[in-house]
């Protein structure tokens, strides 16, 4: 199989992984040096900082000066001293950024890039996975030279990496087969709230809500729209906005609101071919 190959645009803020699962950090840039290419890798964290509340510093000066808007900082600052006014301040949160490494070419396992969109997750997924345990020996984490048995729970709602295939996809559930379990890894997984809609209407037609059955009915026919979509909800207050019995009709309408399933993209992998599992999990 040819390999392929990135450019930095491709995999800038990829994720890279070491051999035992944990991530080491993020790409941030290549450098050239000599006849090698190393990944420059960078880590990030953020931090409560104390700084001036610019907006409440602005509001307080406006009271006793006439202000443009576009006032620097230090201006507004050096003007509140000089009338003998307190800075205000406020916690805000700032992100920092170290260069963690240098990761050789000659390191690299495997690289991926794939979409992933499982439940409230849609992003791509980048992955540098590494031969060498280099984050395990930057958190003092002993390498075990034989395959570690792992729990089930520790492999689920986790990334799985293929050394051969790339990026899977996100594990979410057990399966079983003979002799052994799995987990079901999905690339895509969606679901979507609807209204059984011809439920509905016959429930509201049970119960003697001729006014609001006959509107309903009027607005789409249950025997060609079995289901409608959530958004749907919004509609049937609008049509019933002038009816006493709204609200009745709306409670009803929440009793019938179901969970459906969308598009699935999903593969099983065997608990035998897990080999690795820290922040991700990484099978043959």
């Amino acid at each position: 199989m040819q390999k392929k190959f990135f450019g930095l645009d491709e995999i800038k803020d990829a994720m890279v992984v070491d051999s035992e699962g944990f991530i080491y950090g993020y790409v941030k840039d290549f450098q050239v040096v000599e006849d090698d290419v190393k990944l420059a890798v960078y880590i990030s964290s953020k931090v409560n900082e104390l700084v001036v509340d610019v907006e409440k510093l602005k509001s307080v000066l406006s009271t006793r000066a006439s202000l443009r808007g576009d006032e620097p900082l230090e201006l507004l600052v050096s003007i509140a001293r000089r009338d003998g006014l307190d800075i205000p301040y406020k916690v805000a949160e700032k992100e920092f950024v170290w260069l963690k490494g240098f990761v050789s070419v000659s390191e690299i396992q495997l690289i991926d890039v794939k979409r992933v969109s499982v439940d409230d997750t849609d992003s791509i997924i980048k992955i540098v996975l590494l031969k060498t345990p280099r984050e395990a020996l930057f958190r003092g984490i002993p390498i075990q030279s034989a395959k570690p048995i792992y729990r089930v729970d520790q492999v689920l709602n986790k990334i799985v990496v293929s050394m051969s295939r790339g990026v899977l996809g996100i594990a979410k559930e057990v399966v079983v087969g003979a002799g052994e379990i799995g987990f079901r890894v999905y690339r895509v997984r969606s679901f979507k709230n609807v209204v059984n809609w011809i439920s509905f209407i016959a429930q509201v037609k049970k119960l003697g809500f001729r006014d609001a059955y006959e509107k309903l009915v009027e607005f789409r026919d249950p025997y060609r729209f079995s289901k409608l979509d959530i958004s749907v909800v919004k509609n049937v207050e609008e049509i019933l906005k002038d009816l006493k019995e709204k609200d009745k009709v709306m409670a009803i309408l929440q009793e019938f609101i179901e969970v459906e399933s969308g598009a699935t993209e999903f593969e099983d992998v065997p608990f035998n071919d897990i080999v690795k599992v820290g922040d991700i999990v990484i099978s043959r």
